[in-house]
């Protein structure tokens, strides 16, 4: 299994953006079927400094997490609501 972490801290003028990123991922998701297991939230603000959104994906495969991040959907949103609008996008992929 494949898990897929994401953080991303929005630009100072952009933290509104928080929850529409979060509402447009979690729309879009059940239409991607490379998906195993898919969590997106809006920081809660316990730790100061925290980045602003969090994404967490399971795959079954390599293959699967590719085909899941090459998606049209999920590019789309990138590209529109996220990279717009961040000043920090870390990603990485662990296996389990």
């Amino acid at each position: 299994m494949i898990r897929h972490h994401v953080l991303m801290v929005l630009n100072d003028d952009a933290k509104d953006m928080a929850q529409p990123i979060v509402d447009a991922l979690l729309e879009w998701a059940p239409s991607c079927a490379e998906i195993q297991t898919y969590s997106v939230g809006v920081d809660i603000g316990i730790t100061p400094g925290a980045a602003d959104v969090a994404v967490v994906g399971e795959f079954n495969s390599i293959d699967e997490y590719k085909a899941y991040a090459t998606n049209e959907g999920h590019v789309k949103i990138i590209q529109e609501l996220i990279l717009p609008n961040v000043t920090s996008l870390q990603r990485c992929q662990t296996e389990f």
